[in-house]
């Protein structure tokens, strides 16, 4: 299983991104309402993926995913918002997001997107791991 921490300030919206990633069976959801929390979640137990909205109160999601690029630089950030647009997703890729979807493509994208990034992901640490030995 694959750990995937959801952040979202809305419950509406968490319960959406949960049941969306519940498609895929091998992925294990924890949630966090705002970055602040999801922060501690991660200092505590880091996930394998954090999947973040944008616009959240004390951390926002752009800050969220600097702060997890820095702090744990093999855990991919997909950065979510219903506020989409090339702007903003340019933003979250410059600050190391792996991928961005927005919300209204949420149920055609998100698995996918999802999917693929922990692929490149696992690629990645496979490729760190041989480079130690």
């Amino acid at each position: 299983m694959t750990s995937v921490l959801v952040v979202d300030d809305s419950q509406v919206d968490l319960r959406v991104v949960g049941e969306v990633l519940s498609k895929d069976t091998n992925l294990e959801l924890d949630y966090a309402t705002n970055g602040a929390e999801a922060l501690a979640k991660m200092e505590r137990s880091p996930s394998e993926l954090v999947v973040t909205d944008l616009v959240m109160p004390e951390v926002d999601g752009l800050e969220l995913v600097r702060v997890v690029t820095k702090k744990w630089p093999l855990v991919p950030v997909v950065l979510i918002t219903s506020q989409g647009n090339e702007e903003i997703a340019i933003q979250a890729l410059q600050q190391g997001a792996a991928s961005y979807v927005p919300k209204h493509g949420l149920a055609g994208n998100l698995v996918d997107t999802v999917q693929s990034v922990l692929a490149l992901s696992q690629r990645k640490r496979s490729h760190i791991e041989l480079m130690e030995y």
